[in-house]
């Protein structure tokens, strides 16, 4: 068990730990900037940004097999090494702003592996377990193959949870509450934004129910939405027990006053008509990165009171959402 608990069982927004070895390495709520082929000239992105973050970042195990990112990587404070389905797949996550096209859908659990055996980082890392697009098994295969992974040395391991077969859409959650008990074994549990519910009322009550689940199992392991970092849902999945926040929307777009925006538009607001792009790129990048410590630091103010006009923006509607998903699990309690 890590972390700590609230006193009211529907409080499932809670500060916990990161373990490595039974040692604290990090707390939540954590917003981590990730980085992914899936963004163009992602190398040239990641040497920019090398400049200004000092946190947790994510990279992709696919990225460093296949030499679209290269070394140090290790620039942060903490290293999530996601596995590479992302990058092999032809889906577009809730951010993608275009259809996209793999550059190889080349990617076995032995190259997955080979990265895993070869990481020598100077900081501490979460390593996610391998995943492919192609690749689909029950919850319970998917938790004994996550158990056999070949962990790095003192990894923090983290368990990304799929949809079962390719006709599914979605995580088969009732699957996954079922098999609670043994998500003990991890440190971290992963679920992706799109594949954990089809509203965002869907996938607060899904994210609820999972920590619930893992609460009457006298677990408090964060939970990490991949794909999910942005200045609206973040917040709504934080405030029902998710902990953990990765994505590539701060990348794409620029964050202002509680909105995702259109960088052009950023632009022309905020740096003058007559920027240029690229100057653009590089000033939201790096506004972003501070927009997010910021929201982090909200995250962590409101888990102190309990009030959601700690939330500069949106508190309101976080509110009655919260509210919503508490009627509904008032008999899961």
């Amino acid at each position: 068990m890590s972390g700590s608990q609230s006193s009211h069982p529907l409080d499932l927004a809670a500060r916990r730990e990161i373990l490595s070895g039974g040692v604290k390495i990090e707390r939540t709520p954590l917003l981590v900037p990730s980085f992914s082929s899936r963004v163009p000239e992602i190398e040239k992105v990641f040497r920019t940004c090398e400049e200004f973050i000092d946190g947790p970042l994510l990279v992709s195990a696919y990225d460093i097999a296949k030499g679209h990112l290269l070394p140090p990587y290790d620039f942060g404070s903490l290293v999530f090494l996601d596995s590479g389905g992302y990058e092999v797949s032809r889906d577009p996550d809730l951010a993608d702003v275009s259809s996209y096209e793999p550059l190889t859908e080349d990617w076995s659990q032995k190259e997955h592996e080979e990265v895993l055996q070869s990481w020598k980082p100077s900081v501490p890392t979460v390593v996610v377990s391998y995943d492919h697009p192609r690749h689909r098994y029950p919850i319970e295969e998917q938790i004994e193959r996550g158990k056999a992974l070949r962990w790095p040395d003192r990894a923090v391991r983290e368990l990304l949870l799929k949809p079962e077969n390719s006709r599914q859409r979605f995580i088969q959650l009732e699957a996954v509450l079922g098999h609670a008990k043994d998500l003990g074994k991890f440190d971290i549990i992963g679920v992706t934004e799109k594949e954990i519910g089809n509203s965002v009322l869907e996938r607060m009550k899904n994210i609820a129910k999972l920590r619930m689940a893992l609460r009457q199992n006298g677990l408090e392991t964060p939970i990490h939405v991949f794909g999910s970092m942005d200045t609206i849902t973040t917040l709504f999945y934080f405030v029902v027990g998710a902990d953990i926040f990765d994505g590539l929307t701060w990348l794409r777009y620029a964050f202002k006053d509680g909105n995702t925006l259109y960088r052009q538009n950023y632009g022309a607001l905020e740096l003058g008509l007559s920027t240029k792009a690229p100057m653009i790129e590089a000033l939201c990048w790096s506004r972003n990165d501070h927009y997010l410590r910021d929201m982090e630091l909200e995250m962590r103010r409101f888990l102190v009171g309990r009030d959601f006009e700690t939330f500069k923006h949106h508190g309101e509607r976080l509110a009655v959402a919260y509210k919503t998903i508490e009627e509904e699990l008032e008999d899961n309690k």
